[in-house]
């Protein structure tokens, strides 16, 4: 697995309580009075982590090895228990991580969002775009990315349920820019249930509405753009995994484990009904934006969709 290894722990488990710190994810235990230990973790920042806990040295207690994924704030990881009770247990281990899923659990035929307000009329390419070098040869992964263009700006919105995990604002318009593919863009990335990820770029300086953490839903507004050198309106986005190299290249000798980003053609809800926009690679495609209930509610809580009934009646009722 491409684990990262952090930083090598040593614990001998004397102390009521001792840590092991690995970027982003900070692993703690505490003995207990029959000389068990319980293990437990904290996250430093909001998503999915693939956590291993791998045992060197293990005295006093059975064989043991961790891994699953983790995407509370905090939780209880496991108990290691003595064989000899009267005992203390030590040992020696080394924790790694990867960020996010790397076998997600992927519904191919999720509905989404298009991510513009309802009523929209928006232009939609599907370009290829060049996301990384792979290591033998001169192999190059290649990938569909989503843009569209507008000449009045828009706001943008949310097309799937998630968390957001990244936002990027440091980038201010640049007038000197060679071509709008070329421009340092703010960004948003929203990380869903089954591990999937959506991106949007685009974004104007200051701009962006959301935070770091928060959990978001379909047509929440998210931010508005910024022109670009063409003196149009822009927003990349796309939706991805972080898949295994011999998920994606099963005939590749070498770094089977580095994970790579594997874009998704999902179906898109638009008034022309579904549509997968990679179908239409290097064709403009004219679109209303269209926000079906059943789309929005696929994934909603049952406390929102409470909230959701109770924000449709007061919309009907200053309506009419």
């Amino acid at each position: 697995m491409n684990g990262r290894i952090i930083i090598l722990l040593i614990f001998l488990c004397f102390a009521l309580n001792s840590y092991g710190q690995i970027e982003g994810v900070r692993v703690t235990y505490t003995r207990n009075p029959d000389n068990s230990c319980d293990f437990y973790y904290q996250k430093s920042s909001p998503g999915t982590y693939h956590l291993i806990v791998k045992f060197e040295s293990l005295k006093n207690t059975d064989k043991y090895f961790y891994e699953g994924n983790i995407k509370e704030n905090s939780g209880f990881l496991f108990k290691l228990k003595p064989i000899k009770p009267e005992k203390k247990i030590k040992f020696i281990c080394e924790p790694y991580f990867i960020k996010g899923n790397p076998k997600p659990d992927i519904d191919k035929n999720f509905k989404y969002l298009l991510p513009f307000k309802k009523g929209g009329n928006i232009s939609i390419w599907s370009i290829m775009t060049l996301m990384s070098q792979l290591a033998e040869g001169d192999n190059n992964y290649i990938t569909p990315i989503n843009y569209s263009e507008s000449t009045q700006n828009q706001t943008i919105h949310v097309m799937r349920k998630g968390i957001v995990i990244e936002i990027e604002n440091e980038y201010d318009f640049d007038p000197k820019s060679f071509d709008i593919f070329y421009e340092k863009r703010n960004s948003i990335i929203i990380e869903h249930e089954d591990g999937t990820y959506a991106k949007y770029a685009g974004f104007k300086k200051d701009a962006i509405n959301v935070k770091i953490g928060q959990t978001v839903l379909p047509t929440e507004y998210l931010g508005i753009l910024e022109k670009s050198v063409d003196n149009q309106y822009h927003l990349f986005f796309q939706i991805y995994y972080k898949a295994y190299m011999k998920d994606v290249f099963p005939d590749k000798k070498k770094h089977l484990d580095r994970r790579i980003t594997k874009k998704l053609n999902p179906f898109f809800q638009t008034n022309k009904g579904l549509i997968a926009l990679d179908d239409k690679m290097y064709k403009s495609q004219d679109y209303t934006v269209t926000t079906p209930e059943n789309i929005i509610k696929q994934e909603l809580t049952k406390k929102e969709l409470e909230e959701r009934a109770e924000f449709l009646t007061k919309k009907t009722a200053i309506s009419n």
